[in-house]
């Protein structure tokens, strides 16, 4: 999930900073729920928090979902 601002997204640098997602429950604490609903992903998925990272967008293939202000839980 990318989670930096749109300025940094269209920058020269080619980054973003991205929150990986997965669809384990693991039942962390810093494992955010990303119910299906609205995000346009297939089934429940957990962002994990703890794993913030910058990745070339070069990574970037397709968009899976999205996730606005209201779609996780818990």
């Amino acid at each position: 999930m990318v989670v930096s601002a749109d300025r940094l997204n269209r920058s020269r640098a080619g980054l973003s900073i991205v929150v990986p997602v997965t669809r384990t429950r693991r039942g962390l604490p810093s494992h955010v729920e990303l119910a299906p609903g609205g995000t346009g992903l297939h089934q429940t998925s957990f962002a994990k928090v703890e794993d913030v990272k910058s990745v070339s967008q070069q990574r970037f293939t397709r968009r899976l979902g999205v996730v606005g202000p209201t779609t996780c839980s818990g």
